[in-house]
């Protein structure tokens, strides 16, 4: 027959009691912190991290088109064609013309001209330093413009072969500058006074058409040394064929004769 006991039986002694609660007091903490744990676990999805803000679209990048002209632009209707056919936003236009020069209405047929010349000019001669100097104003005020990438220079007789699409995207495409430059080993015209910062291993000849991409055309704009060379030694000069004829001037303002450096 089973022996009942009392409630005071089946209480545990007063040691044993203690002995517990340690033991809950030790289990405790680390329930605790894996509790947290996991807690934190489960929430990290619905807390959520703001992403990173993205940077601002730059948009397309622009070719720019740098004009250099006596005065006006003889084939403004073959480029406003061109330009017609473009993208707003892909191109912008820059023209050095004469000083005091404007392109308007009276001046040009394509409004993409209007307005379009430099604010600072020089009166350019054929031949000689100040050509240079055109050139780098040009760059200088498209380079102001972040999204100009490339820059094509242009005469007052340079049309385009392409549509716009087909000469922006292999312009974009290429990661290049086009330069013509060649040796030429009948050459005369280096000027010995030009070294060093012009060494004769580094003459070139080749045409001032090129088309440049932005880091090229900024080391163009921040040249001190070679300008200031050519400032120096790139002088035109009469041959002795003109000299006994009267002197004719073309419209840049020099007269036929001869590069010297």
């Amino acid at each position: 027959m089973p022996v009942k006991r009392s409630a005071s039986a089946l209480a545990l002694p007063p040691v044993g009691r203690r002995a517990r609660a340690r033991l809950c007091i030790r289990l405790a903490a680390p329930l605790s912190f894996l509790l947290l744990f996991v807690a934190l676990f489960h929430a990290q999805p619905l807390l959520g991290v703001p992403p990173a803000a993205q940077p601002p679209s730059a948009g397309p990048g622009k070719v720019a088109f740098l004009f250099l002209v006596r005065a006006g632009v003889p084939l403004d209707f073959l480029w406003d064609a061109f330009f017609r056919n473009g993208e707003e936003g892909k191109f912008s236009v820059y023209v050095h013309s004469a000083p005091g020069f404007q392109l308007d209405r009276t001046t040009t047929g394509s409004p993409y001209f209007y307005g379009r010349q430099l604010a600072r000019s020089v009166k350019v001669v054929w031949g000689e330093a100040t050509m240079v100097e055109a050139e780098r104003m040009l760059f200088a005020a498209a380079l102001q413009d972040p999204a100009n990438q490339r820059f094509v220079l242009l005469s007052d007789s340079c049309v385009p072969l392409y549509n716009f699409s087909s000469i922006y995207t292999y312009l974009m495409a290429s990661p290049k500058s086009f330069v013509d430059s060649f040796v030429d080993k009948t050459e005369k015209r280096y000027n010995q006074n030009m070294s060093p910062a012009i060494p004769k291993d580094k003459w070139r000849k080749g045409s001032q058409w090129v088309v440049l991409i932005r880091k090229h055309a900024e080391v163009v704009v921040g040249d001190k040394n070679v300008l200031k060379v050519f400032r120096r030694h790139c002088k035109m000069v009469v041959t002795k064929s003109l000299f006994r004829r009267r002197p004719m001037l073309d419209n840049w303002g020099s007269p036929f004769g001869e590069s010297r450096y």
